[in-house]
């Protein structure tokens, strides 16, 4: 139970946080830095979106999984719900891994946006932030899904 408790409050920095980077970035993109007519034509910066809207889209899962834990152990009162069993775990590690991949290929992709690598005058905005878009819709749909659908039981063909 502390382990999920420290679960949640972990989940919940990483989303006040992932809020923040994300405001912050808008700004620097509109208000600062070298403005939004360098980094629409910037693959880079399309690919660094991308590698975000990726890390959010997994988080969905996580949170959602939390979320729906503590629904049911509001709805059980005093009674503990059982525990988060092994495969759940094992599917939490695994998409938490995929995000911080995401995560850590960040930097790489803002020091390539940042020189310029990649700079692409004829490269059409809508043409660099489809990826972005597709990740953070399509995956957010299918982990949100999956963690509202989850279950432990066997699928059996």
């Amino acid at each position: 139970k502390d382990d999920e408790a420290q679960m949640v409050t972990a989940d919940a920095v990483y989303g006040i946080s992932g809020l923040l980077v994300v405001g912050t970035g808008y700004l620097r993109v509109t208000q600062f830095g070298k403005g939004w007519e360098f980094y629409q034509h910037e693959p880079a910066f399309w690919l660094k979106l991308t590698l975000v809207a990726i890390a959010g889209a997994c988080s969905f899962f996580v949170t959602a999984t939390l979320i729906k834990r503590a629904l049911a152990q509001k709805d059980a009162g005093n009674v503990a719900i059982a525990p988060v069993t092994p495969k759940l775990a094992a599917r939490m590690t695994s998409i938490i891994n995929a995000e911080l991949l995401a995560i850590c290929s960040i930097p790489l992709t803002a020091t390539l946006m940042a020189r310029g690598v990649w700079y692409a005058e004829w490269l059409p905005w809508q043409a660099g932030a489809a990826p972005a878009a597709l990740a953070l819709g399509g995956l957010g749909y299918r982990y949100i899904k999956e963690a509202l659908d989850w279950t432990d039981k066997e699928v059996k063909e």
